[in-house]
């Protein structure tokens, strides 16, 4: 049984119990850093052991989660309820989830922006995606060739919530001209036959600033286009086919953007060891018409650039 009189605060404290999820929040390796290594989220109302509480008065749950890896993640106390074994059920307060809930989707109330580029090849090759996703089958397929980066998504940020910023109209609705879904298709491939990548991301984070759907993806088409065309992009595709390392990558933006810009930039791979993503941090009131570096230099720093890779790293071709 566990005994709440033996907690001690600001530890990390051994518990038993289940953790029924109330949605798909992220698990972290670590909540203080939220590192998640293989992009693991809870799926919505199943159950997870506890293993242990962050404090006293805990807002962390650290559940065993047997397909992530590592297995040991932490999630929010809002994610879901916690039922310990002494028979002790903790739940969020109604006002401290309304409290929480509203300074994490107010629209506009961010402060800064994290631009999300997918290597499609790495992608489509190595994650373990959920769902159809067409451009990865005709990638695979041989039918589509992608050589650029591509979009994942122009993300409102809000340091103060971490990853939980996001989806301030949940009645949003996507409305896209034909003219904008034929000039940002080669940089969503999702696009060449469908909206329903583009509909998630307006509606989790596009909805959460002022521009107009047109727009918002139309200034992250140029985004993505500008950062293809600069050392990132041509580091990347230099090395199609081949192993480097992630130092000898960090070197090379350094080089070209200095280090305080490349302190924005964080990398993703699949197994550690498949680039996948390429992230940059840029700041709120940032001008679409501004260098690489300076984008870079007007947002806040950001995890390590290696990130969840591993310190050799394979650039995937397309269909290979």
């Amino acid at each position: 049984m566990l005994s709440f009189s033996s907690f001690v605060a600001n530890a990390s404290i051994r518990s038993s119990g289940s953790f029924t999820s109330n949605g798909h929040c992220e698990a972290y390796q670590s909540f203080r850093k939220q590192t998640n290594p293989d992009n693991t989220q809870l799926i919505n109302k199943h159950q997870y052991a506890i293993k242990a509480i962050n404090k006293k008065d805990f807002d962390w749950v650290q559940i065993l989660i047997p397909n992530a890896s590592p297995a040991m993640r932490w999630v929010n106390k809002s994610c879901g309820t916690a039922q310990f074994n002494q028979e002790l059920t903790v739940k969020p307060s109604l006002s401290s989830l309304n409290t929480s809930s509203k300074s994490c989707n107010t629209r506009n109330d961010f402060d800064s922006y994290v631009l999300a580029l997918t290597w499609q090849p790495g992608f489509c090759e190595h994650f373990k995606y959920k769902g159809n996703k067409p451009e990865c089958t005709a990638i695979n397929d041989g039918k589509l060739n992608i050589t650029n980066l591509t979009l994942h998504g122009l993300w409102p940020n809000k340091t103060s919530c971490g990853t939980k910023y996001g989806y301030c109209d949940r009645y949003a609705q996507l409305d896209l001209s034909n003219s904008t879904i034929k000039e940002i298709a080669p940089w969503m491939p999702n696009f060449y036959y469908q909206k329903t990548f583009g509909e998630y991301q307006w509606k989790k984070h596009g909805a959460c600033q002022n521009l107009d759907a047109n727009n918002y993806f139309l200034t992250a088409t140029k985004l993505v286009e500008k950062v293809d065309a600069s050392a990132i992009g041509q580091f990347i595709k230099a090395n199609i086919g081949n192993n480097v390392s992630t130092s000898s990558f960090k070197k090379n933006l350094i080089s070209h953007f200095g280090t305080d810009a490349v302190d924005r930039i964080s990398l993703a791979c699949s197994q550690g060891k498949y680039l996948n993503e390429v992230r940059l941090n840029i700041g709120k009131s940032f001008n679409v018409n501004n260098s690489v570096q300076e984008l870079l230099e007007s947002g806040p720093k950001g995890r390590p650039f290696y990130g969840n890779c591993h310190k050799k790293i394979y650039i995937e071709a397309a269909g290979k």
